[in-house]
């Protein structure tokens, strides 16, 4: 990993150490009134700065890893909501909608994956049969089945 020295820090600690020493009495009274608006400006940049940087970390941040191990795994949008999620309790994948309705999810189902659609007046369920073939089902509002294939 590579560190970076920020001198920037350097530099406003050496100016605020000189101010509060006992230099900024030494000054002429022109002096005084030239450095200190310069140092309050200074300082006010300088923790601007940290401040977003700070932010940007918050919002951006990466993970490099080879093996990350985690229970439950939620992705959000820029405005907080919960827009998938990936549990492994019992190996289920979420998608919600902007009201965090669930509309799509894959799950393991006694060792097969099942993938379900939902809608706002049914679903279509797509999952795979003992022997290994697919079955699709559209069921309606009410949970009843409209239609079905092996």
């Amino acid at each position: 990993m590579i560190q970076k020295k920020d001198w920037l820090k350097l530099l406003a600690l050496l100016v605020f150490m000189t101010l509060t020493g006992g230099y900024y009495e030494q000054l002429s009274p022109d002096a005084r009134t030239m450095i200190l608006p310069f140092a309050i400006f200074l300082f006010a940049t300088f923790f601007l700065v940290q401040l977003r940087k700070f932010q940007h970390e918050m919002h951006a941040s990466s993970v490099v890893a080879y093996k990350i191990m985690t229970n439950a795994l939620s992705f959000v949008d820029s405005k907080g909501n919960e827009r998938a999620s990936v549990s492994s309790d019992n190996a289920v994948m979420t998608f919600y909608d902007e009201n965090h309705v669930s509309r799509a999810t894959l799950e393991m189902s006694e060792q097969e994956p099942v993938l379900k659609l939902m809608g706002k007046k049914g679903s279509v369920k797509i999952a795979f049969t003992d022997d290994g073939t697919p079955s699709l089902t559209l069921q309606g509002g009410d949970e009843d089945i409209v239609w079905s294939a092996p």
